[in-house]
């Protein structure tokens, strides 16, 4: 099954008390998208895509050590061997790094 047809059969959901006004951007909506980020360029905020991956590799190193102290201390609290493999935990980005409008060489929080 395409993973379009997927979605039209899965109900919308939204946050908040009242629905969306529209789940969807206009085509004028688009191209002043567009035109925002042409305009930013020559700004240098932008994050370019070296940027990005590296953001990205740093957040899987860091995952990664979250779930090797993890397993350590499961490993600690004497869990079982079968217990201590299947034991994991997750990293969140919050802030601006979340919802993608954080600025080129800035920080982001984890949690």
């Amino acid at each position: 099954m395409p993973i379009s047809s997927i979605k039209m059969n899965q109900p919308q959901r939204h946050c908040g008390i009242t629905s969306p006004i529209s789940l969807t951007p206009k085509d004028i909506d688009c191209i002043h998208t567009q035109k925002l980020v042409e305009a930013m360029k020559p700004s240098g905020v932008l994050e370019d895509e070296e940027e990005l991956n590296h953001r990205l590799v740093v957040l899987g190193k860091l995952n990664n050590l979250v779930n090797e102290w993890i397993s350590e201390l499961a490993e600690g609290k004497n869990l079982p061997p079968s217990a201590v493999v299947s034991v994991s935990g997750k990293i969140f980005t919050f802030a601006s790094y979340c919802l993608g409008v954080h600025t080129k060489g800035r920080t982001f929080i984890v949690w």
